[in-house]
């Protein structure tokens, strides 16, 4: 592997390793999690010796981090099912027919 790609990979997975807890919603945090642990993921099987020991500190620290934030993104995700299934349950309002005929 390019030494290079390595580096940035394992930059990027740390980049958003910091930034996932920054993020109020764990809708945002858990996704970037999962990225940063499959960017640190390559470069941890991949790289140099270095980058390597670096790459696989990031990945522990993001699967560690994603296990924290998974069950409060499960529940804000049923929340959000349970929400949109009210919201389609509810019958819909229907014009009366005359509303939109032209007048002659």
């Amino acid at each position: 592997m390019n030494p290079q790609s390595a580096k940035a990979l394992a930059w990027t997975a740390g980049i958003l390793t910091v930034l996932a807890p920054a993020i109020i919603s764990p809708s945002g945090s858990f996704p970037l999690l999962v990225l940063a642990a499959i960017c640190a993921a390559v470069p941890s099987a991949f790289a140099s010796k270095r980058t390597r020991l670096i790459s696989i500190i990031l990945l522990i620290a993001s699967i560690v981090l994603a296990a924290s934030f998974y069950p409060d993104f499960v529940s804000e995700q049923s929340a959000y099912r349970q929400h949109a299934q009210e919201r389609t349950a509810k019958p819909q309002v229907t014009m009366p027919a005359d509303q939109g005929a032209k007048k002659k």
